[in-house]
């Protein structure tokens, strides 16, 4: 019999297997879960302070006022104008960006028209001017 301590071995942990079911419960909850559509929750936007300029030089600017009066590069029009001028742009090799201001108490309404008008003439590159 030796008087010296038997040398005991230090307990370790294996990960490997740790590794292993946290991955599969990862891949389970993402699997499993069902995201919001962020578009259907009531945000109040609020005013954009570092917004950038909207400096694009083959642009068609759209204005609205609070009574619903449409102006196209800053000369007065109706919709069916704006349409014309929509519908003929779209036919242009490179076509411009639409770029709508709205003043701040617009109904959305009248925002909502002229991204109708965008969408069916084919202008996809629309932009809301924010404060």
């Amino acid at each position: 019999m030796s008087l010296r301590p038997k040398r005991r071995n230090m307990p370790r942990v294996d990960v490997i297997p740790l590794i292993d079911v946290l991955m599969v419960l990862i891949l389970f909850f993402l699997t499993s879960m069902q995201f919001q559509d962020l578009r259907a929750l009531n945000v109040k936007l609020p005013k954009i302070d570092s917004a950038g300029s909207n400096k694009i030089t083959n642009q068609l600017l759209v204005s609205i006022t609070k009574e619903g009066e449409y102006f196209l590069n800053g000369n007065e029009d109706n919709l069916d104008e704006i349409r014309k001028v929509m519908k003929s742009s779209a036919l242009l090799p490179r076509k411009p960006a639409v770029l709508v201001v709205a003043d701040e108490d617009v109904p959305l309404k009248y925002v909502t028209e002229v991204v109708d008008l965008c969408r069916e003439s084919g202008l996809d590159d629309f932009r809301l001017q924010s404060r």
